[in-house]
């Protein structure tokens, strides 16, 4: 992830910025409606950089029997909720990369990633750990810019790589055997941000490869 720097001395007053009003704040309600009719009833959830934790904190009501774990690149993040949650919280948050998580295979049964994967320096890489990580009945909510219509010309004319045309995103997570099942904009950001719910293909028998 890019920027490392610049995050940690958000960190302070992250919390408090203009954009979680704007932009952070209907990406997490509609994620975690979205999460909701997904995986009723999860039995552990992962947030791939979680930043100070707030989606994590909302996930927490909204799934109280859930495990809940937190990962950020950024050192600065992930201790402003350390400080500040109060005791007794069950949020457990971590350093750590998305190319690199810090868990065994198949132990969430859903996974988050908000307005983070544009930052994650190696996408495919990202992609492969979520699928390793996740159940094989789990979802993947990805919320990000994912570029259509006539931001794909912008895209193309600045260079934009980092934010996927959706044909992209497809066949990054058809390499890693996961596919989109669900894809719901999120109201008010003119149709530019949406929230994928992200599966692993089930596994194919002899039966089911008969066509």
């Amino acid at each position: 992830m890019h920027d490392v720097e610049r995050f940690d001395r958000w960190a302070p007053t992250y919390d408090r910025h203009y954009l979680q009003r704007l932009v952070f704040e209907p990406v997490q309600r509609t994620l975690l409606d979205l999460a909701a009719s997904e995986v009723p009833n999860p039995v552990a959830v992962l947030d791939v950089g979680c930043g100070t934790g707030r989606l994590l904190t909302a996930a927490e009501q909204r799934f109280p029997k859930a495990r809940l774990e937190g990962v950020d690149v950024a050192a600065g993040m992930i201790e402003r909720p350390r400080s500040v949650l109060p005791a007794g919280c069950r949020i457990n948050f971590q350093q750590s990369t998305a190319e690199q998580l810090p868990f065994p295979d198949a132990q969430f049964d859903l996974v988050f990633s908000t307005m983070t994967f544009h930052h994650w320096s190696d996408q495919r890489k990202g992609i492969a750990e979520v699928a390793r990580v996740l159940t094989p009945a789990g979802r993947w909510l990805l919320a990000d810019f994912i570029v259509d219509g006539f931001m794909r010309y912008v895209r193309q004319a600045l260079r934009m790589r980092q934010f996927p045309e959706r044909a992209g995103l497809e066949a990054m997570l058809g390499a890693a055997d996961m596919r989109v099942v669900t894809f719901r904009r999120v109201p008010g950001l003119r149709g530019q941000v949406p929230v994928v719910a992200i599966e692993r293909r089930p596994l194919q028998t002899p039966e089911s490869g008969i066509g």
